[in-house]
């Protein structure tokens, strides 16, 4: 009887065991660090030539999404700016070769040289704007942690320049201030490279 018992016992502690072993843990998602170096074109109305474009956005991914913030160097129509923007993208699937699309938000701050200011006008100020850029690509991986890829979107930015022109005869009438405002619309043609 007792060797039933210890029989008993020693079956049901392995079952037990055994049991426990194939018993499949739930993996989570890892959150893991990311860049992302884009270069590209920007192509615009007609008469306009295409103009450069390079940024570099690091940030968190999550399973098949991405959340980071960019920063970067435009020439849009002949006005340098560095646009710094909150980038989401979002991988279609969880495979390594797959669609993804992209949506930006920020501001466009100027940088312009000195060939791109207005001449002869006093109290010359170039003010930033609204930049936004959302569009879709496809992704390719090519070593372990890094992929290549190519999209393309549509971008929108906002310049000022705000002056006045000068009036040596006006002591008491000065001219009223005047300003200039652009929004750039452009097709964004970038290639991509992940480090992951």
């Amino acid at each position: 009887m007792k060797r039933k018992r210890i029989y008993l016992s020693v079956t049901c502690l392995v079952f037990l065991l055994s049991a426990k072993s194939q018993h499949v843990t739930k993996t989570s998602a890892a959150i893991k660090f990311q860049s992302n170096l884009q270069s590209g074109i920007l192509i615009g109305q007609k008469g306009s030539k295409p103009a450069l474009s390079v940024n570099a956005v690091n940030g968190i991914k999550y399973s098949t999404w991405f959340g980071g913030i960019g920063v970067g160097i435009d020439y849009y129509g002949l006005k340098r700016s560095i646009p710094l923007f909150l980038d989401i993208q979002k991988d279609i699937s969880a495979k390594s070769n797959t669609w993804f699309w992209f949506a930006d938000a920020g501001y466009n701050f100027p940088w312009l040289m000195n060939n791109e200011k207005m001449k002869f006008v006093e109290k010359y100020k170039a003010v930033g704007g609204l930049f936004y850029e959302a569009g879709a690509g496809y992704k390719f991986t090519i070593f372990n942690k890094t992929r290549i890829g190519l999209s393309a979107g549509y971008s929108y930015k906002q310049l000022k320049e705000k002056y006045t022109y000068p009036c040596v005869w006006c002591e008491f009438n000065i001219p009223p201030d005047q300003t200039n405002k652009y929004q750039y619309r452009r097709i964004a043609i970038k290639f991509n490279w992940w480090l992951l």
